[in-house]
């Protein structure tokens, strides 16, 4: 290629306690502030080789303990964003009234401000569940983009999973993915309508939506390559690259924990406990860096890597 594409690397920070809220904790104490701490210093390990910067999408009830901040700091402080994903990890964010949506982003902004120095200026609603009247809130309290859409092909299958895994739990921990209609919203950045994040318009916000394949809109991100493999990865790519498509690519913060650490293991929910357990809780660190690692080194490659709130600054 004569000039490389735009991308970015994401990473949602939802800690045990905060997607969990103790369910499925064995350790009395309850939980081990290790695992943040831990996750954010192998993701930085883990970029620092590529010397690019990465978008945090951070749960401000995290910022609160003070054994967590320095590890916060150290990545803002790395040239890494810090950017809003609730207070709470509000699982039902899109369920929730205005003036609840409002106090969990206000909140996190305090606790980010506090700790940084820095407000966000991104947001990603927990489970991308987000709907329309977050819009005007977005928009009020200055956010530049918001990242929630995942416009997958996917989406139906993938909200009855959910809801299925999480029988027992309330209805806000039971849904996920936000409105139906999201998942044939545009692929590529774009500046959104002034009444919906589903489409195109004038509006000074602008949507990033995680990426999914060409055609056939599957997803495009570590989740998924833990799940399908690096050769699927691999074949979707060359089709993303040859439709000179922008990417996102996204992590979790479990990608980066080792979970048979003696400080972790007595926290992870078993399988059958009524909540959903993603194969990164599972996967030893030693198998899962491997992969991400051949991953990246095909992404850099072809791509120049932003902050969403650099790429936004440009667009």
């Amino acid at each position: 290629m004569s000039r490389k594409l735009l991308a970015a690397v994401t990473s949602d920070v939802d800690t045990l306690e905060s997607i969990y809220r103790g369910r499925g904790c064995r350790r009395p104490e309850g939980y081990s502030h290790a695992e943040l701490r831990m996750g954010l210093e192998n993701f930085s390990g883990f970029l620092e080789p590529y010397g690019l910067p990465a978008t945090l999408f951070m749960v401000g009830n995290d910022f609160r303990y003070p054994e967590n901040q320095g590890a916060i700091r150290a990545m803002a402080a790395a040239g890494h964003e810090i950017a809003n994903h609730t207070m709470s990890h509000a699982q039902g964010f899109r369920l929730l009234s205005p003036e609840e949506k409002e106090a969990e982003l206000a909140e996190m902004e305090e606790w980010c401000e506090k700790v940084t120095g820095r407000k966000p200026v991104g947001f990603r609603s927990p489970g991308w569940n987000i709907s329309d009247d977050a819009l005007p809130i977005l928009r009020r309290r200055g956010y530049g983009y918001d990242s929630s859409v995942f416009p997958t092909a996917l989406m139906p299958l993938l909200k009855f999973l959910h809801w299925r895994k999480a029988r027992g739990r309330r209805r806000g921990e039971r849904t996920t993915l936000g409105r139906l209609k999201y998942m044939t919203a545009p692929v590529v950045p774009y500046r959104t309508d002034s009444q919906t994040l589903a489409r195109r318009g004038d509006s000074a916000l602008i949507e990033f939506p995680l990426t999914v394949t060409p055609v056939l809109r599957l997803p495009f991100y570590a989740t998924f390559l833990l799940a399908t493999g690096l050769e699927f990865f691999r074949l979707s790519y060359r089709a993303l690259r040859a439709l000179r498509r922008p990417l996102q690519f996204q992590f979790h913060l479990s990608d980066f924990v080792d979970y048979d650490h003696p400080d972790l293991a007595d926290q992870v929910p078993l399988d059958g406990e009524g909540v959903y357990v993603p194969q990164a809780l599972h996967r030893p660190l030693s198998k899962k860096l491997p992969l991400f690692r051949k991953a990246m080194d095909v992404l850099v490659q072809d791509y120049e890597f932003k902050t969403l709130a650099d790429w936004a600054g440009i667009l």
